[in-house]
């Protein structure tokens, strides 16, 4: 007889015939899945621009990174939209969709960073991280010296505090990733054991409506400017994220919240080319990292109560 735990990944999945084609246990799958999936919601996302914030008085860089199965592609509406406000964007999408080690994805944004720094002449950028994307990292602020090279961190639909059910989706899918997501796992001991820095805004958006992520309160970070939407009794989803504008506002606002270290206005122009991955990408570095959970990434979640649907219903 299936669990409660089932039934519920199955309502979320709407019947087997939704479970996407190719191998479950190669992120990509999932992550072609949930473009797909919410396609419609992209295109009227991206078709539909709307007029903005007064942009930027000096453009400054944001890192945008993905979560577990999340491609660089979900970030585009959230992307156009802090260009059309005056940021230079950076797409991060680790290796193998953030589905490895989080202890070596979060080490990995060290030299990431430092190459954008590198790039563009600038001695702190801002981060705007999805799902287990916040989870490392909030471990470079707290841990791997990027307190010295971030102004402000904003992470959405993040289990900072782990997924009840990633051991049964790591059983499955074996995705070291799922391990290190798990409660009581190394990796969220030590990532919970430390302080947000006291001097950087750190800001966790979240929905207490989420699909995948629950309980919510796993998404609250001790310290930080914590922000639920969805708990009023409307509903807010865990894919909206990418496409809704009011959430985009929020994200704005946390981005655009003064510190001290503001540069002031540069007496010459800025870099003429925004920064590249050194392998040679556009706008989007593909060199390492990976994230996602059941909740994690905005695929993580519905990834985790898949892989539990189909263990349960092999071992059946």
């Amino acid at each position: 007889m299936m669990t409660h735990a089932a039934l519920a990944s199955l309502a979320a999945l709407g019947t087997c015939a939704n479970l996407p084609s190719g191998d479950l246990t190669d992120p990509h799958t999932w992550g072609d899945y949930f473009l797909d999936k919410y396609a419609d919601d992209y295109r009227d996302a991206m078709t539909n621009i709307e007029a903005g914030p007064t942009p930027l008085a000096q453009t400054r860089t944001v890192l945008l990174i993905t979560g577990v199965t999340i491609p660089a592609k979900s970030f585009d509406p959230i992307k156009v939209r802090l260009e059309r406000d005056g940021f230079r964007t950076v797409v991060y999408e680790p290796p193998a969709l953030l589905s490895g080690d989080l202890f070596e994805n979060s080490e990995a944004l060290v030299q990431v960073v430092d190459n954008i720094l590198a790039q563009t002449g600038e001695t702190k950028i801002d981060i705007l991280a999805e799902c287990t994307g916040g989870l490392i990292a909030r471990h470079y602020i707290q841990s791997l010296g990027g307190d010295e090279h971030v102004s402000r961190f904003v992470t959405f639909i993040s289990p900072q505090h782990g997924i009840a059910k990633a051991p049964l989706a790591a059983d499955f899918a074996g995705w070291p990733a799922l391990d290190d997501l798990s409660p009581g796992s190394t990796f969220l001991e030590t990532v919970n054991s430390h302080s947000v820095p006291s001097n950087i805004p750190v800001t966790s958006i979240y929905t207490c409506t989420d699909e995948y992520i629950q309980p919510y309160e796993t998404s609250i970070i001790p310290g930080a400017t914590n922000i639920g939407v969805g708990c009023n009794g409307e509903f807010m989803g865990h894919f909206d994220f990418f496409y809704d504008r009011e959430i985009y506002l929020m994200m704005h606002s946390a981005l655009t919240v003064p510190v001290a270290d503001d540069p002031t206005p540069p007496s010459q122009d800025p870099p003429s080319q925004d920064p590249q991955d050194p392998a040679g990408g556009d706008e989007t570095i593909d060199d390492a990292g990976g994230c996602s959970t059941g909740g994690g990434s905005t695929g993580a979640s519905l990834l985790i109560g898949a892989i539990f649907f189909v263990a349960r219903r092999r071992r059946r």
